[in-house]
């Protein structure tokens, strides 16, 4: 049965919003956020249902998306900085006083845009939906501005959009759904395990697969060098001795998967984000879509914080992936069913393919939650209704514990060992730190 999670948020109540001055909206810009909100709820599902919309696919969407969203609003801004030459790009200038542009219809002919220019290869029906979207919000407008200052702010926004796509080409993730392996790499060690090398943990009769995304670390990133600069160091040492420490932490995830209780199964189905569902970055975008929501946050600091979430989320998977095919290290269930000779072992959700070290999810999760530690504040208790009418709803007292415990999720999922998990937290901790350094004002 297709398990079903909640896009449309529900009211719910935290303990408390800790905003940084540095984020504090500009007294005369309140449009309310639910146009930023709408467009994010759209991509969301269009990565649930484009082809080749993985988690990795999906997060260098978010990450342009959100950078767009605020590029488009940024000239209405007062005090504002374009993010664009903080990571790499290039501002679009206006060529008009900012009263002159009726600011949410750019954002929403930016994400009209950018969403078509990044899902050409999606269903009539999800390009219909963008349409549809964008025609809802355009015959609102009608009521709310004069038309040139609509006409002017609809240009801008295209001009916005189109100049991020052309620049989001140039750094090696361009149609990335069309390339999820490479054909030339199709085993990363001698191909048996044994050497401590990552191979395929499918079952037969299905074939072998490949390695996904080999070449995803070598992305140019939106923090310059950011994949090199938050590099954990190697993974333990390769053994097959009972005595060694890679056979005790192996046999620690092992150990615990023989007596997982009700609630670390719920854990690890909630976290884990299979295909029908949603993929990791947008689970993680659905949280903040989830605060900003219940914040009452406004436009401007809403489209702050879906770009800085997406840079976070495409950083951290790049950083994590070159972590990943530099170790190449195998997966526990290949150790499991050769070396601890238990063949009929299995993991509670599929194994994803490509190699363990550092733990993905644990790097992108850690990431998305220094940044909403930016803006909700540290302490900042939340309940994360996504998939509440299958596994019910998870509460959290910080947004540091909901990545704690997304990391921890693929420990009980029997996918990734502990310190692969603890050594991604710091990594994506890391990626979080220097993303927030990035100035809207």
């Amino acid at each position: 049965m297709k398990q079903k999670f909640l896009l449309v948020v529900a009211v719910v109540l935290f303990a408390c919003l800790s905003c940084s001055k540095h984020y504090v909206p500009a007294p005369d810009q309140k449009y309310p956020a639910d146009l930023a909100n709408a467009w994010m709820q759209l991509h969301i599902r269009l990565t649930r249902s484009t082809t080749g919309y993985n988690s990795l696919v999906s997060n260098r969407s978010f990450g342009y998306a959100g950078i767009t969203l605020y590029e488009s609003l940024a000239p209405g801004i007062p005090g504002s900085r374009s993010l664009l030459p903080q990571i790499g790009g290039t501002a679009v200038t206006t060529d008009k006083n900012r009263n002159a542009y009726y600011w949410p219809a750019s954002a929403n002919a930016a994400m009209a845009a950018i969403s078509r220019s990044f899902f050409e290869s999606t269903s009539d029906a999800n390009k219909a939906s963008i349409d549809s979207l964008e025609n809802a919000y355009s015959v609102q407008f009608q009521s709310e501005a004069d038309v040139d200052e609509i006409q002017n702010a609809i240009e801008y926004g295209r001009q916005v959009a189109t100049s991020i796509f052309e620049w989001s080409k140039t750094d090696g993730g361009h149609q990335a759904y069309l390339h999820i392996t490479d054909p030339n790499i199709t085993q990363l060690g001698d191909g048996t395990g044994h050497d401590g090398i990552w191979i395929s943990t499918t079952l037969p009769p299905a074939a072998p697969a490949l390695p996904v995304h080999p070449h995803w670390g070598d992305n140019r990133s939106f923090i310059a060098n950011i994949a090199v600069s938050t590099q954990p160091g190697p993974p333990l040492a390769y053994s097959e001795d009972p005595k060694s420490p890679f056979y005790e932490m192996v046999n620690e995830l092992y150990t615990i998967s023989l007596s997982l209780s009700h609630e670390d199964s719920t854990i690890a189905r909630f976290w884990g984000d299979q295909p029908g569902n949603l993929n990791v970055p947008a689970h993680a975008t659905n949280i903040l879509t989830q605060l900003i929501v219940n914040k009452h946050l406004d436009l401007e600091l809403a489209a702050a914080a879906y770009a800085l979430h997406g840079i976070a989320l495409y950083d951290a998977s790049i950083a994590a992936f070159k972590t990943k095919y530099t170790y190449k290290l195998l997966r526990p269930a290949t150790y499991i069913r050769n070396v601890m000779m238990h063949p009929d072992w299995n993991t509670v959700i599929p194994t994803p393919s490509h190699p363990e070290y550092s733990a993905a999810h644990a790097v992108v999760s850690a990431a998305s939650a220094a940044i909403l530690e930016k803006i909700f504040g540290a302490h900042c208790s939340f309940t994360d209704h996504t998939y509440e009418a299958t596994y019910g709803a998870r509460s959290f007292n910080s947004v540091a514990d909901y990545a704690r415990e997304a990391g921890r999720s693929r420990l009980l999922a029997g996918i990734h060992y502990s310190p692969s998990i603890a050594a991604g937290l710091v990594q994506g901790r890391l990626v979080g730190y220097q993303v927030v350094q990035l100035r809207i004002r």
